[in-house]
């Protein structure tokens, strides 16, 4: 009975081990502390987890968790569950618990040791005699060493440096006592070759604080090396441009404040140091008008540069300088602010240059358009007028007059004006001079003025046509070969002031126009007389054809009657004569033939003089008629052809024409030795053209004038001219004579 109760606790015993076995701690012991990391996972091994809630303290420590462990029902009932009993079921959870630390520590050890292999710095480690024990794929790339060569060498062999062959730095900075951090030197690597590096190094103490090894932590410093070389380099050769160039290099921020200027900035603004145009203020006072500032900053706002920006500048003094921008906006990388560098370029004197340029090219416009209006025979007072004009425009002026002095009459004239009011109509001589005796002077003096680049300025006025007198006009003189031929009268304020320049170029101006002046008028005198002359002469044309017609009217009615009645008379003579005195018989038939080829001769000179044909029916009958009268009495061969002929000329027209084909064949008659001659009149519109060709001796055509043979072309070429027609004689020796005119149609047929 005993033995089966004992086996019955025992089964007992044991199915409850097995209970406790199979749950959590939690379950098994009915924990309400939900916090505890092991409530509410199927966790068995409790006692592993650190920091767990089974007593009223958290232990940290496994040795003295598992010491209270040792009280708890569950960790009893655990153990007493383990085959080999409690004692056992302990060992084995202090073995398992150190397994698994130590697998936590190797792989925290291998994730470190993969971080560091990673990491672009090179880093080693050593013992407490200064051999590597760890080298890190970094610095093999550094040093040339491989890992494998490097650990278990002193650090002295693989670190060599210039600053001492004996000892590392590593071994170097523990010796005095502290850690080093960012420390330059240079190391040999493995092929010779220097190498400068950055390191940081830190030494590895005991609990004692014995030195049990360090590390050190180091950098490639060549490529930064050379990048500060560089910058070093560029930050020198930057000062030397910014403070030798000759023209302005200026920094400034977006309120205009200038954060730095260069010397040759401080020279051309006049300010006596750096600081005080540093500490001027606002940039604006740079400016002449400060709106400018505005309008730059917008522009390069838009762009974000701005190039060759013309502007004017005012100096310490006030005094205006024109400068040229060229200028960048961008980031400053330190604070992040908007700031404007540029160059300045004072282009005052060029800016001048430009100005004193434009100027004399304005002034050659002058000269130019005189010269020109001359060229091209233009009317006097056109130009003056635009000779005024150009004046005005080049002296920025806005009104002014030329002025003729008449010297005979003792007066003056307005010739041409621009912007000034008419002169009183009622006044013979408008002007009135400051200086009468000036006035005396131009108009009565007989001495003839030396010849100056420029004449003193005097002033004059005139009275207008509202009977006012204009303000005093500033007058330069216009002469001509010593005499007073005129004056520019021109309207300038006070506060304008010429230069000299602009002085010396009225008088040349005033001596060049004088010229011009007396030229101008001389050539409408010219021209006057020119066709005074030619009125003349066409009186003198028409006079000789009335003549012509006269004469040849009273050859044909005077004499030809005349002869005719002697004629008849010596009819009735004959008829009363006696058979026998046939002597006398004879003697008056010899003197009716007289009288008959009298009678032809007086009809040929009357044809001759002016035909009866030409009036009666034209041009061509009577040149047909004339010509085969010509042919029957010479050898010459002639052609004759008119073209494109549908009605009758101007009778005048038609006389011409035939007078220029009498002259062209006389001349062919008389001293060309022609064989034969060629005249053609054809209508071509706008014109009709006469040519006649012969092909006799020639002669020289710069003789014309010379010989009784040119008269007549002279006459031709006058008649051509004045119906507007054109003269051409081409003459070449034993060549022919070649004879063409040209009439305008209009002319031809006006009153035909």
């Amino acid at each position: 009975m005993s033995s089966l109760l004992e086996n019955h606790l025992v089964k007992k015993t044991l199915k409850k081990k097995s209970v406790i076995g199979q749950q959590a701690c939690w379950k098994a012991l009915s924990c309400a502390k939900i916090l505890c990391p092991a409530h509410g996972h199927n966790i068995t091994e409790c006692w592993l987890i650190p920091k767990t809630h089974c007593t009223n303290y958290i232990h940290d420590d496994f040795s003295q968790k598992l010491s209270s462990c040792l009280f708890c029902s569950y960790f009893k009932a655990q153990g007493n569950f383990h085959p080999s009993g409690l004692n056992f079921f302990i060992s084995d959870q202090i073995q398992k618990y150190n397994i698994k630390v130590l697998e936590h520590l190797y792989q925290k050890e291998e994730s470190f040791v993969e971080i560091l292999n990673r990491i672009p710095d090179g880093l080693f480690t050593t013992d407490h005699e200064w051999r590597i024990t760890y080298f890190n794929p970094a610095a093999e790339k550094i040093t040339g060493f491989s890992a494998y060569d490097a650990v278990g060498m002193y650090c002295k062999d693989v670190f060599k440096n210039s600053i001492c062959e004996s000892d590392c730095a590593l071994k170097r900075a523990v010796a005095e006592g502290r850690d080093v951090h960012n420390r330059e030197y240079e190391i040999t690597d493995i092929e010779g070759q220097r190498v400068p590096i950055i390191c940081s190094t830190s030494a590895f103490c005991d609990a004692s604080g014995r030195i049990t090894g360090g590390l050190e932590i180091f950098k490639d410093i060549a490529e930064l090396k050379r990048l500060q070389e560089e910058i070093a380099k560029r930050e020198k050769k930057y000062r030397r441009i910014f403070e030798g160039s000759h023209d302005m290099i200026y920094t400034s921020n977006l309120t205009g404040r200038l954060l730095d200027v260069n010397k040759a900035g401080v020279d051309m603004l006049g300010y006596n140091s750096k600081q005080e145009v540093l500490g001027m203020g606002s940039a604006k006072r740079l400016y002449r008008n400060p709106d400018d500032r505005d309008k730059f900053i917008s522009l390069i706002n838009q762009e974000g540069y701005v190039k060759d920006y013309e502007v004017d500048f005012k100096k310490r003094d006030g005094s205006p300088i024109h400068v040229l921008i060229s200028s960048r906006r961008y980031e400053n990388p330190q604070t992040g602010d908007v700031e404007f560098e540029g160059i300045i370029k004072d282009i005052t004197h060029r800016k001048r240059t430009e100005e004193d340029l434009k100027q004399r090219n304005r002034e050659l416009s002058i000269l130019n358009s005189i010269a020109l209006a001359l060229n091209h025979n233009m009317p006097l007072d056109q130009i003056l007028l635009e000779t005024l004009k150009n004046i005005i425009k080049v002296l920025r002026l806005k009104r002014g007059a030329i002025i003729f002095i008449d010297r005979e009459e003792k007066k003056t004239r307005i010739r041409a004006q621009y912007g000034l009011p008419l002169a009183n109509p009622e006044k013979n001589n408008p002007f009135s001079f400051k200086d009468k005796l000036l006035r005396k002077y131009l108009f009565e003096g007989e001495t003839d003025l030396k010849p100056e680049p420029t004449f003193p300025t005097f002033r004059a006025r005139y009275q207008t046509k509202q009977k006012k007198f204009t303000p005093w006009l500033t007058c330069f003189l216009i002469t001509f070969k010593g005499k007073s031929v005129g004056f520019f009268g021109l309207d300038i304020p006070s506060s304008h002031i010429l230069s000299q320049h602009e002085i010396h170029l009225m008088g040349s101006l005033g001596n060049f126009l004088g010229g011009t002046i007396e030229n101008a008028q001389m050539m409408e005198t010219i021209r006057r007389h020119r066709y005074e002359l030619r009125g003349l002469t066409e009186k003198l044309f028409q006079s000789q054809e009335e003549e012509r017609r006269r004469i040849a009217r009273e050859l044909h009615d005077e004499a030809g009657q005349s002869l005719t009645a002697i004629k008849l008379a010596l009819e009735r003579l004959e008829e009363n004569v006696k058979p026998k005195e046939n002597n006398f018989g004879e003697d008056i038939r010899e003197i009716r033939n007289m009288i008959n080829r009298t009678s032809s001769e007086i009809r040929r000179l009357s044809f001759h003089l002016h035909p009866t044909l030409l009036i009666d029916l034209g041009l061509e009958p009577a040149l047909n008629l004339y010509f085969k009268e010509i042919q029957n009495h010479s050898g010459l061969d002639i052609d004759f052809n008119m073209v494109g002929f549908d009605q009758r000329l101007n009778v005048d027209i038609e006389t011409v024409f035939y007078r220029f084909s009498q002259e062209a064949l006389t001349n062919a008659l008389k001293h060309s030795g022609a064989e034969n001659f060629r005249l053609s009149i054809i209508k071509s519109y706008p014109r009709i053209i006469f040519l006649a060709e012969d092909d006799g001796i020639g002669f020289d055509t710069r003789n014309i004038g010379n010989d009784k043979r040119s008269l007549g072309l002279l006459g031709m070429r006058e008649r051509a001219s004045l119906l507007g027609g054109t003269f051409h004689l081409r003459s070449t020796s034993r060549a022919g004579t070649r004879i063409r005119i040209e009439i305008p149609l209009q002319e031809a047929f006006h009153n035909a």
